[in-house]
């Protein structure tokens, strides 16, 4: 699964280029992006969700991780001082730390944002309501303001990452949904009083450009019976390893689409920020492992998705929810429960 799976790839992709990135780029990207900036964006409202679904597992599992969290969160901003403390010319090569990891560390954190907009029943926090408290308030208007005492300038992928905030997360679900068949989990479209909260939460974009697409894909299940799958595999950002599927949050009628030439290859990226990245460390990236390029190339079991779930380990259904086995087990437990009650 760890080797395999496509949608692990993309906290997987993570990982690997932190531990890669020798150790003092190693502390700013775990140590200070991902457990100091972004793990309370990660852990307090996803597990404040968990706790308003009654869902008490998850619960001392999110308070166990984020007190552990909390002392590996010491030695974040700790880290970063004391390297621009060192000397002058560390600067530069910090920013540019700063400016990477915070933008891969929020890119991962979408996965979170997904999990509290679409698939807790009852709904406790927007992802856009955690990211303005949790990254705005506490990391860009916080945080990051105390280094700009050491020379660091406002990170512009932070400032990108919220520009984004009305848009991203359901560009993320979207292609969840489309791709559901290629995956070990079920995603099913949203209902209406779902939809009503979505454009509550997200009046700037929801209503326009995402309702539409579901009550179209709704009206093929329910008057054509067809369930809406994107037939093929989508191009993956070679830095994020995220499908190239993010719109512009300033016009959402258009994809977000970057690439460089590289000794002849062409590379793709979802955004300029992962472009970004590409281009100060090529020889890193293309080294690369894409799931949907190894598919392609016929190296993941054969030709064909069966082909590919079977060497991914997969057996079972797999497609949409309410189609599924795990549903028509959840229907007949709770019937069950009814009949002892």
């Amino acid at each position: 699964m760890h080797d395999r799976v496509w949608y692990l790839s993309v906290p997987k992709s993570y990982f690997d280029d932190a531990v890669t990135g020798g150790p003092f780029e190693y502390m700013t990207a775990i140590s200070f992006s991902f457990e100091y900036a972004l793990t309370n964006l990660l852990f307090v409202p996803f597990m404040s969700g968990a706790g308003y679904n009654n869902d008490q597992p998850t619960v001392n599992f999110g308070f166990s991780a984020q007190s552990d969290e909390a002392r590996h969160m010491t030695l974040g901003a700790s880290f970063i001082r004391f390297v621009l403390e060192q000397h002058e010319d560390n600067l530069p090569i910090v920013q540019d730390w700063l400016e990477k990891w915070m933008w891969r560390g929020y890119r991962v954190t979408l996965l979170a944002g997904v999990l509290m907009d679409y698939f807790l029943p009852k709904k406790l926090m927007s992802w856009r309501e955690a990211l303005e408290l949790y990254f705005e308030q506490q990391v860009v208007n916080g945080l990051l303001k105390d280094l700009e005492l050491y020379g660091v300038k406002p990170l512009k992928s932070a400032e990108y990452a919220l520009k984004e905030v009305n848009t991203a997360v359901h560009d993320v679900y979207w292609t969840l949904f489309s791709f559901t068949h290629a995956a070990a989990f079920h995603t099913w479209i949203p209902e209406e009083s779902h939809l009503d909260w979505l454009c509550e939460k997200y009046p700037d974009a929801f209503p326009t450009h995402y309702r539409p697409r579901w009550e179209k894909v709704r009206q093929m299940k329910e008057k054509e019976g067809v369930r809406f799958y994107y037939p093929g595999l989508p191009q993956l950002c070679t830095v994020c390893q995220f499908p190239v599927l993010f719109v512009d949050p300033e016009d959402p009628r258009r994809f977000v689409f970057r690439y460089s030439v590289y000794r002849g290859e062409i590379y793709h990226f979802c955004s300029e920020f992962c472009k970004w990245i590409f281009d100060r460390e090529p020889e890193k990236y293309i080294q690369s492992w894409l799931p949907v390029h190894e598919i392609y190339a016929g190296r993941c079991g054969g030709p064909t998705v069966p082909d590919v779930l079977s060497w991914y380990g997969f057996e079972g259904d797999n497609m949409d929810y309410f189609e599924s086995e795990d549903y028509r087990n959840w229907s007949e437990w709770h019937k069950e429960a009814k009949v002892t009650a």
